[in-house]
C-alpha cells in the first residue's frame, strides 16, 4: 500500500491541475477579448503563466523542502520539451494543413527568444561564469536569465500592439462573465494549481526512491508530463476555438516563463550556494534538445508547408517525436 500511495497522489493532483486548467483558458480568453489585449499577448503573458504555474510551486518545494534540485531542473527543462511534443498532438488535431503553417508570422519572434532564453541556461549550466553575487547566495546568470525574460515581455507586449492582431469571438464564449469575474475565476483556478503542483512534487521525490530512479529522469519525463498538463488542455482548447495562435503562444511563452521565472525561483529559494553548480550534467543535453526542436518550430512557421507529407502530420511532427525520444533514452541511462 505504502508503494501506491505517491502514485495515487501524483494521479490526483494531475486530474485536479487537468481540470483547473479549463477553467484558465476560458477566463484568459474573456480577458484577451474585454481589455483588447488580444488572443496572442495574453497566451504569452497571461495563459501561459498560469500554465507554468505548477513549475513554479514544484521547483521552489523540491528545492526548499526536498532539497532536490536535479528535480527542480528536470522538470523545468523536461516541461519544456514536453510542452514542444504537445505541438505534435495539435498538428495531428488541425485539419487545415499544418498545424504550425496555420500561425500568425509575428509568433517566430517567440521563438527566437525562447531559444535566446534556454541557451543562456545552457551556458549557466556548462558553470563558466557562476560569480557569487552575495545576494542569496545565487549565480550571476541568474540574474541575467530574469533580466532577459523581462526585456522579452518588454518585446512582446510593444509587438502585440503594433500588431493590432483581430479575432472573431469565441462561439463557446459565456457572456455571463464579465472581466471581473474573469479575473476571479483565473486567480482561484492559479491557486488550485499551484497547490496541486506541490503534492505533484512529493510524490515524484517519493517515486524517485521507491523505484530508484535518479532526480533527473523523475524530473524530465513524470513530472514534466503531469504539470504539463495544464498546456496541453490549454493548447487543444484553443485549437478547438481555431485559434492556433494562442496555442503556439501558450507553449513557447511557457518556455519563456520555465526558463527565466522557474530557475531563477528555484536558485533563489536554494540556500546552499548558487543551484547551477549542484545540477547533473545530463540538463545540458535537454536544455539543448529543447534548443533543437525549437528551431524545428522556427523554421516550420517560417517556411509555413500547407500540406502534410505524411497522412495525420507533418514532417517537423517526425522530428519533434523523434527529438523528444533522444531525450527519454538519454535521460533515463544518465539521471
Amino acid at each position: 500500500m505504502t508503494y501506491f500511495i505517491p502514485w495515487l497522489q501524483l494521479i490526483v493532483a494531475a486530474i485536479i491541475i487537468l481540470f483547473s486548467s479549463k477553467y484558465l483558458a476560458k477566463s484568459a480568453d474573456v480577458i484577451a477579448e474585454k481589455t483588447g489585449l488580444g488572443r496572442s499577448f495574453v497566451g504569452v503573458v497571461l495563459l501561459a503563466t498560469a500554465t507554468s504555474l505548477p513549475e513554479l510551486g514544484t521547483g521552489i518545494n523540491a528545492v526548499a523542502n526536498l532539497n532536490a534540485p536535479n528535480l527542480a531542473a528536470g522538470d523545468v527543462f523536461g516541461s519544456n520539451i514536453f510542452n514542444l511534443l504537445i505541438i505534435v498532438v495539435l498538428d495531428i488535431y488541425w485539419r487545415n494543413g499544418t498545424f504550425l503553417g496555420s500561425v500568425y508570422n509575428n509568433t517566430w519572434v517567440i521563438a527566437v527568444l525562447s531559444i535566446s532564453i534556454i541557451s543562456i541556461a545552457v551556458i549557466a549550466l556548462w558553470n563558466p561564469l557562476q560569480i557569487n553575487m552575495g545576494i542569496a547566495h545565487m549565480g550571476l546568470l541568474s540574474y541575467v536569465i530574469v533580466i532577459f525574460f523581462i526585456i522579452c515581455m518588454f518585446t512582446l507586449y510593444r509587438q502585440g500592439k503594433n500588431s493590432q492582431e483581430s479575432h472573431e469571438d469565441s462561439p463557446d464564449q459565456d457572456e455571463s462573465y464579465t472581466l471581473k469575474k474573469s479575473f476571479i475565476v483565473y486567480g482561484i483556478s492559479a491557486s488550485i494549481i499551484i497547490i496541486s503542483a506541490i503534492f505533484l512534487s512529493r510524490a515524484g521525490e517519493e517515486i524517485a526512491e521507491i523505484m530508484h530512479w535518479g532526480e533527473s529522469f523523475v524530473g524530465t519525463q513524470l513530472l514534466a508530463l503531469s504539470t504539463s498538463l495544464p498546456e496541453l488542455a490549454t493548447s487543444i482548447a484553443a485549437v478547438r476555438l481555431r485559434a492556433p495562435e494562442l496555442a503556439i503562444t501558450n507553449l513557447l511563452g511557457s518556455n519563456l516563463f520555465n526558463t527565466g521565472i522557474v530557475l531563477f525561483a528555484d536558485d533563489l529559494f536554494y540556500t546552499d550556494g548558487s543551484i547551477w553548480n549542484a545540477l547533473s550534467s545530463a540538463h545540458i543535453v535537454n536544455a539543448g534538445i529543447a534548443i533543437i526542436m525549437t528551431c524545428i518550430v522556427l523554421t516550420t512557421i517560417l517556411l509555413k508547408p500547407k500540406r502534410k507529407l505524411l497522412k495525420y502530420f507533418g514532417v517537423e511532427s517526425v522530428l519533434l517525436v523523434a527529438c523528444y525520444l533522444i531525450a527519454t533514452i538519454y535521460t533515463f541511462q544518465n539521471p
